[in-house]
């Protein structure tokens, strides 16, 4: 488990292109694989993949359980036993996943009367199971800054298969289970590939020893409600919104936000980048870790900046020019969605350090309490200026823990006394 050589923030660098590439080229490959089962299967049909699909990711998500950060975070350490972490994670999420697979095949000819339907259904139940699984390991190999380029590039290359393999069974006449198949075989190969490359990354076959479950399911929960409270913030405004306000705040609120999401493309991949090697940094050295976490938030916080200004000035042309005439209102919203991306960012930079030093429940804490902060501030104002409203109680949320969130990533002595937080293994 070799970290390549050179300064931290230039690994952090590389990790993040590695990711921004791949994020890319997933988004190209994915409307590719909608061209061609939107044109294969005709509206309705498509829309039968999407709902089997949808459920499929919903089993995958939900057996989350914080491992997808737990597993980056501390395969990125030197002392950790992989192969434990896998089969502890394996088993905890297979359990759950398996379970959430069988009430949703159960339930199929309740979600739908299509035949077709309920047998992708069915199908989609095995999907998520299998996404759950590939998660463990790619977590993990994702970990080793070496060989992530290598990784994002597989999982790549098996999406732009499965585009083909959709294609000629459309061909073939198949119909949404069959597509439904093409999907898990696409996931069972990427398991295989995984298998065969994590003895080249990790030197040793995925162990099925014996694990530490219930510790390891302690430690990955606070990852799992940090996820569950990231969600939701993610549809507090929209829920208010839609309860009261009229249902073009709704829209003018959405179009800003999609714009805010665009925004953050760019920084979430430096954030997928920067936690494993500021794990493997603040095991090494934490007076370096928080060296460059600090660097690295300036950085993100200047190119952002520059970023809300932009919006601040050409607000409205940029909403005309993007969504129509229509939504040259939703100006004000997203000056405001602008404004809260600073703290935001800032404070994403600050969570990804206390995440890499072990305080993640210092985050899941923060978090709870932004949300509510969130929650207060669009029942006062939303009924008052809606979606401006909702775009305000967003940006206070964030600049409210802004401070909390400084004072909680700042450097700790590091002593005898104080060590890490042991790893599994």
């Amino acid at each position: 488990m070799t970290q390549p050589r050179g300064g931290a923030l230039a690994r952090i660098a590389r990790l993040s292109a590695a990711f921004i590439c791949s994020n890319l080229a997933r988004a190209v490959i994915g409307f590719g694989l909608s061209l061609v089962l939107g044109r294969g299967l005709g509206a309705a049909r498509f829309g039968g993949w999407i709902l089997c699909t949808t459920w499929a990711s919903m089993v995958t998500v939900t057996a989350d359980l914080g491992f997808g950060v737990l597993l980056t975070r501390d395969g990125a350490r030197g002392k950790t036993d992989p192969g434990r972490l896998l089969a502890a994670a394996l088993t905890l999420r297979l359990t759950l996943a398996s379970a959430l697979a069988i009430a949703l095949a159960a339930a199929a000819p309740t979600l739908t009367r299509d035949p077709e339907l309920i047998v992708g259904l069915r199908l989609a139940s095995l999907l998520g199971v299998a996404g759950a699984a590939y998660g463990c390991f790619g977590s993990l190999l994702r970990s080793q800054a070496r060989w992530l380029p290598t990784v994002l590039g597989l999982e790549t290359g098996w999406l732009a298969l499965q585009v083909g393999a959709s294609w000629v069974t459309l061909r073939a006449g198949g119909g949404i289970a069959d597509l439904v198949g093409v999907s898990i075989a696409t996931q069972f190969a990427e398991i295989v590939t995984a298998t065969v490359l994590w003895r080249t990354v990790f030197g040793a076959r995925p162990g099925l020893a014996a694990a530490p479950l219930l510790a390891t399911l302690h430690r990955a929960l606070p990852f799992a409600v940090t996820g569950l409270v990231a969600n939701l913030e993610a549809r507090v405004a929209p829920l208010l919104l839609g309860y009261l306000a009229a249902p073009i705040e709704l829209g003018w609120f959405g179009a800003a936000s999609r714009v805010g999401r665009v925004a953050k493309l760019t920084p979430s991949a430096i954030f997928a980048g920067a936690l494993p090697v500021l794990s493997h940094e603040y095991e090494r050295n934490r007076e370096e870790a928080h060296r460059v976490s600090r660097l690295l938030e300036r950085l993100l916080l200047a190119a952002t900046a520059t970023g809300a200004m932009t919006s601040l000035f050409f607000a409205a042309p940029l909403m005309r020019f993007i969504f129509g005439p229509s939504f040259g209102a939703a100006a004000p919203s997203l000056m405001w969605v602008a404004i809260g991306l600073v703290p935001a960012l800032s404070n994403s930079s600050r969570k990804i350090l206390l995440y890499a030093a072990g305080r993640e429940a210092t985050v899941v804490g923060w978090s709870l309490v932004a949300m509510a902060l969130e929650v207060v501030a669009g029942l006062a104002l939303i009924p008052a200026i809606g979606s401006t409203g909702a775009a305000i109680s967003v940006a206070l949320g964030e600049a409210a823990i802004w401070m909390p969130l400084r004072r909680a990533a700042e450097p700790e002595p590091q002593t005898e006394e104080s060590p890490l937080p042991a790893a599994v293994g």
